[in-house]
């Protein structure tokens, strides 16, 4: 798994856990930006899975060019 999107998720469950008071917390523990954990939060996926269908390759494809 992609360590940004483990940081994301992992932001995520801390805060929603209590672990963190508030979402601005969590995004600094992970090094990751507050916008970012509030987008997802939010509901909003990445920008390169937003655009997917305009992309020449399949996710797929790309695993498999890049291993």
């Amino acid at each position: 798994m992609d360590p940004r999107k483990l940081a994301i998720q992992s932001a995520i469950q801390g805060f929603n856990s209590g672990v963190y008071s508030s979402k601005a917390a969590a995004a600094k523990a992970y090094d990751i930006p507050r916008s970012t954990l509030v987008s997802r939060m939010n509901g909003s996926s990445n920008a390169r899975i937003g655009h997917e269908q305009q992309q020449r390759l399949t996710p797929l494809q790309v695993e498999f060019l890049t291993e």
